[in-house]
């Protein structure tokens, strides 16, 4: 709404506090993901590794694709020689 006094114009918003909180952790959910997780290289669902070796199974079950986290290649003796505990 308008409001003036002496020629002025002052507009009045309000915010809906409980919008923005959601808001905010929308963007705080999308940057942990981001920051914690890897695409699978076949079907690019996020997957997070929480600890152990290299060797990623995709959680999806239409995929289920075997890969390496820390090449993102399909798992292969390269990977289980090379880097299996890589951190």
């Amino acid at each position: 709404t308008a409001e003036g006094s002496g020629g002025g114009t002052e507009q009045a918003y309000r915010v809906d506090e409980r919008a923005a909180e959601l808001a905010r952790w929308e963007e705080a959910s999308k940057d942990t993901i981001q920051k914690t997780t890897k695409p699978c290289p076949r079907c690019h669902v996020p997957v997070e590794k929480n600890g152990g070796c290299m060797h990623m199974k995709c959680p999806q079950s239409q995929c289920r694709l075997e890969w390496c986290w820390h090449c993102g290649c399909e798992w292969n003796r390269t990977c289980m020689g090379d880097h299996w505990f890589d951190v």
